[in-house]
């Protein structure tokens, strides 16, 4: 197969230009024999998704002009194991190496500047081990195959298949980016430095062997799927300053025992603390005025939940199947329930209802309304 912009031969793929693009699509049955790609010394930029889905792509010979890799260029090609990204190579692009893929190594030249979100993310089957940087990079850095920006303050990508079940993060570090230690299964301990302020979304998700961690007290905000899956987290200690939970937070951790939510959070977003399935007890903080959708779903072992006196409303699906909930006391300032906040919680038989607005029994699954018993206008 070829015309003016590529050639095959054999199992190697030549890209001379981009006039015409290579598509995986209409050459499928080429896709299972190409084993290498050589790129014309020419070409400056390699585009969004040019090349994907070539299960037993080994090598790639890398243009001598090259500056930048686009978005998933090379998205699911498992067979290779060690990425050397060329000198004067100045940006990656979004995940251009993203899920199935089979690299172990992976080397930053000096020229590197920009580097896409998710570039290293190559899922829960992630083989990658290590990340070094050329000691002339101006903006990147790495220790022990860690990858840092240049004065180590940010950790940019802890790889994920790294074998050892502990690791200090350096007391220069204040921040840890999008999906830094993402799918690190081998991880047992983390211990984060004090000068921490910042996590980022998905920090520590799917973290699968992570027991413990204490999160420094200099941190304010704990982003959306921060602690995701982390399936053997059984203690969570969360800072007092921190007053926001970000959906999905703390959520799907199996073994969750304990989790202390500080007094400064003033709402708990979809599915904050949803799917602890060990979870007995939890206290809302007085802050928190909405329960929104989801907020505690699937929290299966929730036997006791205190609600803040400042809460206002229940959300749709807040406390679905929470099946051994007994019974709960909804505050006085609460107005609103939403009629599915309950669905599911089987075990429920008793609400003490304190709220002078809520005066029927509208927001009782229909399943439920013989079982549950409201008591209205009760004291303390």
């Amino acid at each position: 197969m070829n015309n003016n912009s590529y050639v095959i031969k054999g199992n190697t793929l030549y890209v001379y230009d981009f006039k015409k693009r290579f598509d995986y699509w209409s050459s499928r049955s080429w896709e299972s024999k190409i084993e290498n790609v050589c790129f014309s010394d020419e070409i400056e930029s390699i585009p969004d998704g040019y090349i994907q889905y070539f299960s037993c792509l080994k090598t790639i010979k890398w243009p001598k002009m090259l500056k930048t890799i686009g978005d998933n260029s090379f998205a699911d090609c498992h067979m290779i194991s060690e990425l050397r990204i060329p000198e004067g190579t100045v940006s990656i692009g979004n995940s251009p190496f993203q899920e199935d893929c089979g690299i172990k190594k992976i080397t930053i030249p000096s020229t590197l500047e920009k580097i896409g979100d998710f570039a290293f993310y190559f899922g829960s089957d992630s083989r990658l081990t290590d990340i070094s940087v050329s000691e002339e990079n101006r903006y990147f850095s790495s220790r022990d195959g860690v990858l840092f920006n240049r004065d180590k303050t940010v950790l940019i990508k802890y790889p994920s298949a790294k074998r050892q079940s502990s690791y200090v993060v350096p007391d220069t570090v204040v921040e840890i980016a999008e999906g830094a230690f993402e799918h690190s299964h081998y991880l047992h301990h983390i211990k984060l430095p004090e000068t921490l302020t910042l996590l980022r979304s998905s920090a520590f998700g799917f973290c699968t062997h992570l027991e413990e961690l204490t999160i420094p007290e200099s941190v304010e905000g704990i982003p959306s799927y921060a602690f995701f899956c982390c399936e053997r987290l059984k203690k969570l200690q969360l800072p007092k300053k921190v007053d926001y939970l970000g959906f999905e937070s703390i959520c799907n951790c199996s073994s969750l025992e304990t989790v202390t939510l500080p007094d400064g959070i003033d709402q708990l977003d979809y599915a904050a603390v949803g799917g602890n399935k060990k979870l007995k007890e939890l206290i809302v903080p007085e802050g928190v005025t909405e329960l929104n959708n989801s907020a505690l779903i699937d929290d299966t072992s929730l036997e006791k939940v205190v609600l803040p006196s400042a809460l206002t409303a229940i959300w749709d699906h807040a406390f679905q199947r929470c099946s051994k909930l007994k019974e709960i006391t909804i505050p006085e300032n609460v107005d609103y329930i939403d009629s599915e906040a309950f669905l599911g919680c089987t075990g429920l038989k008793r609400i003490y209802m304190k709220s002078p607005h809520i005066t029927n029994d509208h927001f009782i699954p229909d399943e439920l309304k013989r079982k549950v018993e409201i008591i209205y206008d009760c004291n303390d």
